[in-house]
């Protein structure tokens, strides 16, 4: 994408002068915007570069620190402001401070420079740069979701950037409950998040969900994992709720598996209820719920957990948090009912409740482990 780094190498746009907010230089350009005055909201959906020319507004320093304070909430990528002219001459230095301070990139832009004639080249550029990214996400689609990977697509894959032999580090983030408007925002925080960690590699949407691809190495899969954690908690930030699911490739030659580990991850969490980030190496036992057929595992469940199985009445509900707890302190009696603040009177009655609605005997070894089984999967498949 083009950044606020590379706007002045642009052929046209050299006189264009980095002014203030020399952090967010790595901001991602998604589009101009002209701004009349300071009402922004209802315009900008995320990577606006925002113009101002001061025609028909006559801007005080309030008015840009206003603007700059929505720019940043909006996530805009930076403000371009017209000066040495009829409306306005310079850009105050409290408002230089004040972008400085937020980080925000403000840029200056002589009289003399014709604003169509910035926002053209400006627009041509992002629309070239935009298909160059379609053909490589296109291209990444396609090794997610073919098992085979040709020595053609080895070779496209080093044109794009993505060592064949590197290890990657396979992200696949599923938003809840997202409008059409709020894919515009996703997507660009998730792409500004990948520039600002070094990727050049394009994210791609994929399956109602957006597929990002890192390289990693074996030594570094925590600090990967933590990376993906700082973009769960950005998206949250924003109001996002979502799930990222998360596996490894060693090569990009099984980045078909690593893709579908992650998806399975992020179903398995988000079918929980939970907005987390997970990795499949966490999902113990229900990795193999990812292989099995839901029709059987639907039956299995069906056997061992009786008339609570797929049930979310609040009596189904409480005794099913109570088994979790009671399975996840070794069915210790003691340790359960502290865990769950519960006299132990109370737990005893609700495990012979289970016992008599599941016909199984908790005080059976083998039957406790499939029950145990049942529990997990009835959370997958529910």
């Amino acid at each position: 994408m083009i950044s606020i780094e590379s706007l002045s190498q642009i052929s046209g746009l050299e006189k264009l002068e980095f002014r203030a907010g020399l952090q967010g230089s790595k901001n991602a350009i998604r589009w101009p915007y002209i701004a009349e005055n300071t009402e922004i909201e209802n315009w900008t959906k995320g990577g606006e570069l925002i113009f101002v020319t001061g025609l028909n507004w006559n801007w005080t320093v309030q008015d840009f620190i206003t603007l700059i304070k929505k720019a940043k909430k909006q996530c805009t990528s930076g403000l371009v402001i017209l000066t040495h002219s009829p409306y306005l001459d310079t850009i105050p230095i409290e408002v230089l401070d004040f972008a400085n301070e937020q980080h925000f990139p403000i840029f200056e832009q002589p009289y003399s420079l014709p604003m169509v004639n910035v926002t053209e080249i400006l627009s041509n550029a992002i629309i070239m740069d935009g298909l160059n990214n379609k053909s490589s996400r296109w291209f990444l689609q396609n090794l997610a979701d073919n098992p085979n990977i040709s020595e053609i697509d080895l070779i496209k894959a080093t044109e794009i950037g993505l060592n064949p032999a590197q290890q990657l580090s396979v992200a696949f983030i599923k938003f809840n409950r997202i409008t059409d408007e709020e894919v515009i925002k996703g997507d660009y925080l998730i792409s500004q998040f990948m520039l600002n960690e070094g990727v050049q590699l394009p994210i791609t949407e994929l399956h109602q969900g957006w597929l990002a691809i890192m390289p990693t190495s074996a030594e570094y899969c925590d600090d990967s994992m933590k990376r993906w954690n700082q973009l769960h908690q950005k998206l949250l930030a924003y109001g996002f709720n979502c799930t990222i699911g998360v596996s490894d490739a060693k090569e990009l030659k099984v980045i078909y598996k690593a893709v579908s580990q992650a998806r399975q991850s992020a179903k398995f969490r988000r079918d929980n209820n939970r907005n987390e980030v997970i990795h499949y190496n966490s999902l113990g036992i229900a990795q193999l719920f990812t292989h099995i057929d839901n029709n059987e595992i639907d039956s299995f469940c069906r056997q061992y957990l009786g008339d609570i199985f797929n049930k979310q009445d609040n009596q189904s509900l409480v005794l099913k948090t109570t088994l979790a707890c009671y399975f996840d302190n070794l069915c210790s009696m003691r340790q359960t009912a502290l865990a769950m603040n519960i006299h132990r009177n109370t737990l005893s009655n609700r495990l012979e409740k289970i016992e008599t609605l599941t016909g199984i005997n908790l005080s059976n070894a083998q039957q406790r482990l499939s029950l145990q089984i049942a529990l997990i999967a009835d959370r997958y498949i529910s």
